[in-house]
């Protein structure tokens, strides 16, 4: 069983302008979220143990909550997270239930790397579930195929909206 997903991506734009794509709301609202999706920023404080809150909305207006909490930064070459759904007040909550079922983590590792590579900047993303059960950890390990589709549409977002900047 799988205990991580792991994804590696490559953008044809340099790593600074990567990486400042993560690093305000003005920027990160553009692009991150499923395909489909748009994303409203409620509190960004990028900087170690600051939260990063926010709503992403579907085309019919339905809203699902979640928040980071950031733990480590170095610009621009590391940004780490611990991601969770949330409610509107910025509680963790757990995950709705449709479509990611009762055990899912309520809280994960996002661990986001970014390298210069041949002209191109490459992320490495690694994600684990964070003081989690077997149970929990089980069904992350069962969806990370889903998983891998939803961040290569979040990153094909990024992909288009570096190409606009």
């Amino acid at each position: 069983m799988p205990t991580q997903l792991g994804i590696t991506s490559y953008f044809s734009h340099a790593k600074e302008a990567v990486y400042k794509a993560f690093s305000t709301a003005e920027n990160l609202q553009k692009w991150w979220g499923p395909a489909g999706f748009t994303m409203e920023v409620k509190t960004f404080e990028f900087y170690p143990e600051g939260i990063v809150h926010f709503v992403l909305k579907d085309n019919d207006g339905n809203g699902m909550w979640a928040k980071w909490i950031i733990k480590e930064i170095k610009e621009p070459s590391k940004l780490q997270f611990v991601n969770s759904f949330s409610n509107e007040a910025g509680e963790t909550v757990k995950a709705p239930e449709v479509p990611f079922g009762t055990d899912w983590p309520l809280e994960m590792i996002v661990d986001l790397e970014f390298y210069e590579e041949d002209d191109k900047t490459r992320i490495d993303l690694v994600s684990f579930p964070h003081n989690a059960s077997d149970a929990c950890r089980q069904v992350f390990s069962d969806n990370i195929g889903n998983m891998e589709k939803g961040f290569g549409g979040t990153f094909d977002q990024l992909e288009k909206y570096l190409s606009t900047t």
